[in-house]
């Protein structure tokens, strides 16, 4: 029986049962309930009717099929139809019938009436099915109870819809009959009918006439100025037909209405105004308040009739009044006053935006708050501390080509009251790199160090830095900062320029310069008009060098014996009416960083034969940094036989002849020449003379490259190798001069190396060769 407790008991075959599930079917799906090989159902009902359970072991898992349980229960779901139809006219008749769910099946029904005047129900019938004939409107609440040997059940009451044309048609006023005037009253028509009322009709009362006025259940009526025409009813209808209610009569009272505000004013800002507040009220209005709006709130500023506002200002423009008697209040609308004012707020705003490239264009725009509004506008564009006029629109393009410092704008708004500029718009023009430069424009010293910074005016600003040294004619990229150090600075390392970056681009500096510093290099002597001059003409040198700043002064040496004699101070130094002995001279150049001697010049003087003298000049020739000094060395003496590059022997006899050798050198190290033999011989023919061509007899002045040149050749000949060998081993270098013998090309063509070459030239040749520079009596120099 429904409501009863239920056990379910589960059962298997399966091994090892670990555990028991119970479901319950519920619509479409299996709900757990329960754990355990038994499960209680309590307080069973109609719908707890299907369950089945699980078995779970070790191994394996199985259900059980559905089990529906069949459940005893007492009717249900009673209820009660009608035939032909619930709704049903007035006087006709219709048919009940009752039915219900139960188990085991109804086996009887009573039928039951609600009386509504006695507020009780009256048994009516005992059948499945009950007729009502002629049925009143009264006759509209039915129910049955149905039952088997469980118990009994009863239906929802069926109330029938019978239908009727209206009765008992009204007017009702809402809120009430006694209504103020300027508010709004509402009149309802109701009535009985079935099916309802589905169109109304009022009527207004005009004299002895009803004018039709409204169409709708319900007529709201607003009064506005004053209500005569207070009398009304309705009409009521359904398809059944109609009825008419009785006349309404409405009381009608009115507070204040028509609230204005006088006069409509049109006012200078900064002048005076008088508002006056008037209204219709009855009784009369007795009490007046003044409203100014301000922002979103209304403030209370004044009490009487009339309300002055002095100094006005543009937010001083919105006010409105109320009007109260003892009815009510009213208000009039908002009187906004024309404030009249010239522009204010003036502003630039400028599209697409103020970051702009350049190159591209931008437009201007002026507004400003005025009143009349601005009729004009005028554009400024500030140029360094001036404004100048550009434009006379509301809008103004301007386009950008080049200029980046035209990004200074502002406009003047003008009304016929008055003008009012804008603050400066500022544009923020985007551009690559410009103007990209190094610095500093260096001095700096040879050998020192400086460091060059690259700049560029850019917006952004620049983000990469590349520099480059010039190299012959290309570009070597050395560096990737803002700043690049040069270290140990040489006067190649002297142009320079630098790249600059930016997401738009880039530039190039022109080449920095370096001015590099340094004392005077490669100092030289020139001579003009020739090195080979004739004893007692004139002849003039030059010192010229290389320096930064520029040689500022120069110091001429003339060597005379071991010295070197202070001879003059210019540029350039003239030798008049010259002597033989008037033949070395070397200069000094100097600026504020140093100074450097240039190399001993020799001049060739040519002079005719003199007196019967032989003389010979050595000259030894050294290569060396700082400049080489020289000495002269008798073999086998310590004691210097002169200084300087040459060395003039003037007088031979057979006591005196020896070999000579020189020493180099600068504060470096030394290095030594290998020695020179010089012999004498009386033999000396007339004839042998004059072969050579030269005014005097025999011998020569020869330079120690010749004098080495032939000494080597003797000594081969007489195979004496092993003395120069002992030469070498004592002084440990070769000079230039051998160095320059032993590197003869064979091929080599040299004019003085094969007049003096017995292979390619004979006795005269030779003697005329050493003759060139000098004279002889009748002692002949063999070397």
């Amino acid at each position: 029986m429904e409501g009863d407790s239920v056990n379910l008991n589960c059962s298997s075959n399966i091994s090892y049962v670990n555990s028991y599930t119970w479901f319950k079917r519920s619509g479409t799906q299996d709900i757990e309930v329960g754990f355990g090989q038994n499960y209680t159902i309590m307080n069973i009902n109609i719908t707890d009717n299907k369950y089945k359970c699980r078995v779970s072991g070790w191994y394996e898992t199985a259900f059980s099929e559905y089990k529906t349980i069949d459940v005893f229960y007492s009717p249900k779901n009673v209820q009660v139809s009608v035939s032909p139809s619930a709704r049903v006219m007035e006087g006709s008749s219709v048919t009940l019938t009752c039915s219900g769910d139960a188990n085991p099946p109804v086996h009887s029904y009573t039928w039951i009436k609600r009386s509504g005047t006695q507020d009780k129900d009256i048994e009516v019938g005992y059948g499945k099915s009950y007729t009502i004939t002629n049925i009143a409107i009264t006759d509209n609440n039915y129910k049955c109870r149905a039952s088997n040997q469980h118990g009994s059940a009863f239906s929802e009451y069926q109330t029938l819809d019978i239908l009727y044309r209206p009765k008992n048609v009204q007017v009702s006023v809402r809120p009430s009959a006694r209504v103020m005037e300027g508010s709004s009253v509402t009149l309802t028509c109701s009535g009985d009918a079935n099916p309802p009322v589905h169109s109304y009709t009022w009527f207004k009362r005009s004299g002895t006439q009803d004018i039709e006025v409204g169409y709708e259940k319900s007529y709201t009526i607003s009064y506005t100025i004053a209500i005569t025409d207070n009398n009304y009813k309705c009409r009521a209808s359904n398809q059944h037909g109609s009825a008419f209610s009785e006349y309404q009569t409405l009381n009608i009272l009115y507070s204040p209405k028509n609230v204005s505000v006088s006069p409509s004013a049109r006012v200078m800002e900064g002048s005076s105004v008088t508002l006056t507040c008037s209204g219709d009220a009855n009784p009369p209005v007795h009490s007046y308040t003044w409203f100014k709006r301000s922002g979103s709130q209304d403030i209370e500023v004044g009490y009487e009739k009339s309300y002055t506002i002095t100094n006005i200002n543009i937010t001083d423009n919105n006010y409105k009044c109320r009007a109260s008697n003892q009815h009510g209040s009213a208000f009039s609308e908002y009187q906004t006053l024309d404030i009249l004012y010239r522009p204010k707020n003036v502003q630039v705003s400028v599209r697409p935006s103020a970051r702009v490239m350049e190159g591209s264009s931008v437009t201007l725009t002026c507004s400003g708050d005025a009143n009349p509004p601005v009729h004009s506008y005028t554009w400024f564009k500030r140029s360094g501390t001036q404004d100048i006029e550009v434009g006379y629109e509301k809008s103004y393009t301007i386009s950008y080509t080049i200029a980046i410092t035209d990004n200074n704008y502002r406009c003047r708004a003008s009304n016929q009251h008055g003008s009012a500029f804008s603050e400066y718009q500022t544009l923020n023009i985007l551009y690559s790199p410009k103007n990209v430069s190094v610095s500093p424009s260096a001095r700096v010293m040879e050998g020192s160090s400086v460091t060059l910074t690259c700049s560029g005016d850019a917006n952004p600003p620049v983000h990469s830095y590349t520099w480059f040294k010039r190299s012959g004619s290309q570009d070597i990229e050395v560096g990737y900062e803002k700043s690049y150090t040069i270290t140990n600075i040489n006067i190649t390392d002297n142009n320079y320029k630098c790249r600059a970056s930016n997401q738009h681009g880039s530039a190039f500096s022109e080449y920095q310069t370096l001015d590099i510093l340094y004392r005077p290099k490669n100092v030289q002597v020139s001579v003009s008009p020739s090195a080979r001059v004739m004893e007692g003409s004139s002849v003039t040198l030059t010192c010229s060098g290389d320096a930064n700043p520029p040689v500022h002064s120069y110091t001429w040496f003339k060597r005379s014996g071991t010295q070197d004699i202070e001879v003059g101070y210019a540029n350039s130094y003239t030798i008049k009416n010259i002597a033989i002995t008037d033949n070395n001279y070397k200069c000094r150049a100097s600026n504020k960083h140093g100074s450097a001697f240039s190399e001993y010049q020799t001049l060739n003087i040519l002079y005719s034969p003199t007196e019967a003298s032989t003389s010979v000049i050595l000259t030894c020739r050294a290569d060396g940094n700082p400049p080489v000094e020289y000495i002269w060395y008798r073999e086998g003496e310590i004691t210097p036989v002169a200084y300087g590059q040459t060395y003039r022997i003037t007088s031979f006899s057979k006591d005196n002849i020896a070999q000579f050798y020189c020493t180099a050198g600068n504060g470096i190290g030394p290095r030594n020449a290998v020695s020179v033999p010089v012999t004498f011989t009386e033999e000396c023919h007339k004839a042998q003379v004059a072969a050579a061509g030269i005014g005097g007899y025999c011998g020569g002045l020869i330079t120690a490259a010749l004098f080495y040149v032939l000494w080597m050749r003797w000594k081969k000949q007489n195979g004496n190798d092993s003395e120069v060998r002992k030469s070498r081993r004592k002084f440990g270098k070769n000079t230039a001069i051998e160095e320059d013998y032993e590197n003869v090309d064979p091929e080599f063509k040299d004019d003085t190396y094969n007049t003096l070459n017995p292979r390619t030239g004979s006795t005269n040749d030779v003697y005329e060769t050493l003759a060139t520079t000098g004279s002889a009596t009748c002692a002949m120099t063999e070397v």
